[in-house]
Formats: structure tokens, sequence, C-alpha cells
């Protein structure tokens, strides 16, 4: 597996995950302060997934 498609995945599970969050803030389930707020913790989560995997994967 290439950084490239690490890359990709991460990038396509962020926005599914953006997706999923926007629904629940349409279908008022969540708030707009909750949205804002997972999605930033989302992205938190993709940079350190993605930071560990290229740091400690001994592939790359």
């Amino acid at each position: 597996m290439t950084v490239a498609y690490l890359e990709e995945g991460t990038f396509i599970a962020f926005i599914a995950f953006t997706i999923f969050f926007f629904v629940a803030y349409k279908l008022d389930q969540i708030s707009f302060v909750s949205f804002i707020m997972s999605l930033a913790v989302s992205a938190c989560v993709h940079a350190a997934f993605y930071w560990l995997i290229v740091k400690y994967w001994p592939f790359f």
C-alpha cells in the first residue's frame, strides 16, 4: 500500500463523516455547534491516524 492510497482513504472517510454529520444537522438531530465540533474532531482524528500510520508503519 502506498501513501497515496492511504491519503485517498482518509480523505474519503472524512468526506463520509462530513456527509453523515451534515445530514444529522439538516434533520435537526444535532445543533450547529455540535456539527462544527463534530467536523473539527473528525478532522483531528483523521490527521492523527494519518500521522501515526506514516510515522510508525514500517512500509513507508
